[in-house]
């Protein structure tokens, strides 16, 4: 999901918590939050999930990569000491 949807849909469940008969209350709600929330959002230096998982495989990789140097330098180091 991006941001605008994340930002849209958080500021339709707001609007809705107001009253219905309210429509045009509930219009100008939504138009006036929008930019406090954009910027609100903008300055909590957040992330997309899709950023998320990315960085979250890459750091998975990593790992992975880093056990396998350390078995590989293990290895080494007992070949070296029985020689």
């Amino acid at each position: 999901m991006t941001e605008k949807f994340v930002i849209r849909d958080f500021l339709k469940q707001a609007a809705d918590m107001l009253p219905t008969k309210a429509a045009k209350v509930r219009e100008e709600f939504e138009e006036n939050l929008r930019p406090l929330v954009e910027a609100s959002f903008k300055k909590l230096d957040l992330v997309t999930r899709e950023e998320f998982d990315r960085h979250l495989a890459l750091l998975e990789r990593l790992q992975e990569k880093a056990a396998s140097l350390e078995a590989e330098l293990d290895a080494l180091k007992k070949s070296d000491k029985s020689e």
